[in-house]
C-alpha cells in the first residue's frame, strides 16, 4: 500500500437533526472529517452492478484508508463542490485497512 495512491482530499459530512428553538427540529449538515482518497470513475458503473447497486446516475468509487473514523451509509461526501451520496461500503481484501466507498453524485 503506497501513500502516493491517495491524491484527493474528500470531506465526509452527515445530516443531523437539531432543535430549531420553536419546539421542532431542522436538518443541518455537519462536517465530520477530511480524508485522503483515490477516486475512480472508469468502470465504476460495472463495479456498482457487481456490488448489487443498479440505480445510479454518475457513479464514483472513492478508496480510503479505514483509520479510526467511523463511516456509514447515512453520511455523504463533498468533493470539488459536488455532493456524493454513499450507496455502499466495501472492505478491500477483508483486511480492515482500506475501504471502497461506492458513491453517486446528486
Amino acid at each position: 500500500m503506497r501513500a502516493r495512491r491517495y491524491t484527493d482530499i474528500i470531506e465526509v459530512w452527515q445530516s443531523i437533526e437539531i432543535e430549531d428553538g420553536f419546539g421542532g427540529y431542522t436538518n443541518q449538515e455537519v462536517k465530520q472529517f477530511d480524508k485522503w482518497a483515490q477516486k475512480r470513475t472508469q468502470g465504476a458503473g460495472n463495479k456498482f452492478q457487481l456490488y448489487g447497486l443498479n440505480d445510479f446516475k454518475n457513479p464514483v468509487i472513492f478508496r480510503i484508508r479505514k483509520g479510526n473514523n467511523f463511516i456509514n451509509e447515512d453520511m455523504f461526501i463533498k468533493f470539488n463542490g459536488s455532493k456524493f451520496i454513499i450507496k455502499g461500503i466495501e472492505n478491500v481484501n477483508l483486511d480492515n485497512i482500506e475501504i471502497n466507498l461506492y458513491c453517486d453524485e446528486t
